[in-house]
């Protein structure tokens, strides 16, 4: 009796290890949770931000000249990474459309909380 007991500690603790190890890795690799949607602002900069291992390419995006909160996205595509740094330079409102899936892993978007994949100069 006192040997199945002892096997099921060790089980126990085995499961628990494991289950603390995944959720490390998420939390040090990947943001979980999918997003979907557009934010219409103004581009206030697009920078290349890298660490130690991974890259990506980030831009910032205020609601309005006068907020001073800033959202941060990461673009992963060169032909809307320049057509961003442009929107920038001429301060123009723009809508930007982000999506990511349900874990978004940090060699995917180092630092941003979604990816652009597309953008559009908006009417005033």
């Amino acid at each position: 009796m006192a040997y199945k007991n002892k096997k099921l500690s060790k089980s126990f603790w085995i499961f628990w290890l494991i289950a603390i190890l995944a959720i490390a890795f998420f939390l040090f690799f990947g943001v979980i949770g999918a997003s979907e949607g557009n934010q219409r602002g103004i581009i206030t900069a697009v920078e290349y931000n890298s660490n130690i291992i991974w890259g990506a390419n980030l831009a910032y995006i205020k609601t309005s000249q006068t907020t001073s909160q800033e959202e941060t996205y990461c673009v992963n595509d060169n032909s809307i990474k320049n057509q961003l740094t442009e929107f920038s330079k001429l301060g123009e409102t723009v809508t930007i459309y982000y999506k990511n899936n349900f874990i978004l892993w940090k060699w995917q978007c180092n630092g941003g909380q979604s990816i652009i994949y597309k953008v559009e100069k908006s009417q005033p």
